[in-house]
């Protein structure tokens, strides 16, 4: 493997990473903009994410070549940014895309000036085929007929507003919008959901990729927690990108699907 620059946010993916794959010490360093954390004895730095090129430059000059994002990153405020002379000539086209709204605008922008370093930004998707579930039902439970619209109809749904950079996430029950993901996120839209399912509580979540989105940066994501407020919150199931929606313990998150009669089902 060529020397690997790591930018880690939050949450368990990280952690994953680096344990289900060997790596040299010396072929891996780790950015993060967080308070420390252990790495498993790999070099890492703290750094704010106003000084993030100058150290991708540094590691540039010394043999780095690939970069890898994984985790949830909370979007800074302008003020938290606190650039440096190399972030600095940034700053403008930063600012412009940063008051436009939306995480996939601001994600692409990082990503073309980070090649622009010549850096080579990882497909977690190649990086980690291990971390993705397929087409079709992948749990024991079958799917009940009537959800296979409600999928049909949160798909198109979501491919019609990914253009406004809204979110990923929609719930339905029996063809109705029961809520859609905004800044929110996915497991406060579950449980903000349950007051409005009817009848037996039943909804389903539908969790995509947005259009055009960079399959580089921000996939989507299941873990455990995810399935547990879906048992808690009347979920029945889950449809995810086939392919492109990362699955958090992926055993663990199977195992307890099938023990909690919830499907998931890869589009």
């Amino acid at each position: 493997m060529k020397k690997t620059i790591f930018i880690f946010g939050e949450g368990e993916l990280p952690k994953l990473i680096l344990n289900n794959r060997f790596f040299e010490k010396d072929d891996v360093f780790i950015i993060s903009f967080k308070k420390p954390r252990s790495y498993f004895g790999f070099k890492f730095k703290i750094i704010n994410i106003g000084k993030v090129i100058t150290e991708l430059k540094y590691l540039k000059k010394n043999g780095f070549n690939n970069i890898l994002m994984a985790g949830s990153i909370n979007r800074p405020t302008i003020n938290q940014i606190k650039p440096d002379l190399n972030s600095l000539r940034l700053l403008p086209s930063f600012s412009k895309i940063f008051f436009q709204g939306g995480d996939d605008k601001l994600l692409k922008f990082i990503i073309n000036e980070i090649e622009k370093l010549g850096l080579n930004v990882l497909s977690l998707i190649k990086f980690c085929p291990e971390l993705f579930l397929g087409n079709g039902l992948q749990t024991k439970k079958a799917i009940n007929k009537s959800f296979f619209y409600d999928i049909s109809k949160g798909k198109l749904i979501l491919r019609s507003i990914s253009k406004f950079d809204i979110g990923q996430s929609i719930v339905l029950q029996n063809g109705s919008v029961i809520g859609i993901e905004a800044a929110q996120g996915t497991d406060k839209l579950i449980k903000q959901s349950f007051p409005y399912l009817k009848d037996l509580k039943k909804g389903i979540l539908i969790k995509i990729i947005k259009n055009k989105q960079d399959l580089r940066a921000d996939l989507p994501t299941i873990g455990l927690n995810t399935v547990k407020n879906c048992k808690k919150y009347g979920i029945e199931g889950i449809a995810y990108s086939a392919n492109r929606t990362v699955i958090v313990n992926k055993e663990v998150v199977l195992r307890y699907c099938n023990e909690n009669q919830i499907f998931l089902y890869g589009i």
